[in-house]
């Protein structure tokens, strides 16, 4: 869902995207993070994307996203939750303005359908295994074509395997997936593009009441403030989920205090709020994980012998 207006924290008031882009202009707002939820009994954060970048450089005017939770009275989650309710495709990232690019992979975030639909979805889901996370069903002109696109699993896969594809992004075109990729270590954040990209770290995960806290061992800077950034995964969209990997029983085994790959997919990249440096993550299919390869023991070991 859209979001028309923002509570802009400078000015005090709801203002559209447009307005904070020439506030911005003239100097009477100097962050793109300094926006929050406009309904009265909310502060949720919200990110002007684009804001602080120059308009000859922008493939999107500025547009709103709300990057943190809202509180439960919040009138806009309400309808947020509505709208999350129409039927997902693969294709739901992408407007009918994303013409297929040949050649070109799209991102595709359909979460496992078995819990959401029930025994039929499980039936279907395993009939298209071939096809989830490789390729999907389009018609065009009558006939039904097989359009590629990747899971995020299967994208970090073909990321660590080097392979040399391009990757379509909703309303941005393509790039190399190499360049999709963002490896966190000290940038400043707001250098980073207010497009999709996949943000990646050795991270710890952690468990405590309400869900699971992934903090980053590298850090990342927003002016003078420098600090490892987070990302919380809450108990209940944990509960909610059919991933297996995501399961409370599976996630325990990695709160081992042993630093972890972990692969976040955002949209406009971490935000700064209250001194702190987080992502939002907006589903259980934005993240993914690894688990880093065990340092050989000393016995598998190659020994160089002695003449």
């Amino acid at each position: 869902m859209k979001l028309e207006k923002a509570y802009s924290e400078e000015l005090n008031k709801n203002i559209t995207a447009e307005e904070a882009d020439y506030r911005y202009s003239i100097g009477d707002i100097t962050s793109k993070y300094a926006f929050s939820c406009p309904d009265d009994s909310c502060t949720a954060p919200v990110t002007c994307a684009n804001l602080d970048k120059p308009k000859a450089k922008r493939k999107r005017d500025p547009y709103y996203k709300i990057v943190g939770e809202h509180h439960p009275d919040c009138l806009i989650k309400k309808d947020i939750n509505l709208s999350d309710k129409r039927p997902a495709t693969s294709d739901s990232l992408y407007s009918g303005h994303d013409e297929y690019i040949d050649g070109a992979v799209r991102l595709n975030l359909n979460p496992p359908s078995a819990k959401r639909f029930g025994g039929e979805a499980i039936r279907l889901d395993k009939e298209r295994m071939a096809l989830v996370g490789l390729r999907q069903y389009v018609v065009e002109e009558g006939k039904r074509r097989i359009r590629p696109s990747k899971t995020l699993s299967s994208m970090i896969d073909a990321f660590l395997n080097h392979e040399d594809i391009a990757v379509q992004l909703p309303r941005a075109g393509t790039l190399p997936i190499k360049d999709l990729f963002v490896e966190l270590d000290a940038q400043e954040i707001s250098n980073f593009e207010d497009e999709y990209r996949i943000y990646y770290g050795k991270a710890w995960i952690n468990k405590n009441d309400k869900g699971y806290v992934i903090r980053f061992v590298n850090t990342l800077k927003y002016g003078e403030l420098e600090t490892r950034p987070t990302f919380f995964v809450p108990q209940d969209m944990i509960e909610q989920t059919s991933y297996t990997k995501f399961r409370s029983s599976v996630l325990d085994k990695l709160t081992d205090k042993l630093p972890k790959n972990l692969f976040i997919l955002s949209e406009t990249g971490p935000y700064f709020k209250d001194r702190y440096i987080n992502f939002w993550l907006e589903g259980l299919e934005y993240m993914d994980y690894r688990d880093l390869q065990p340092r050989p023991s000393k016995r598998h070991q190659s020994v160089r012998l002695q003449s």
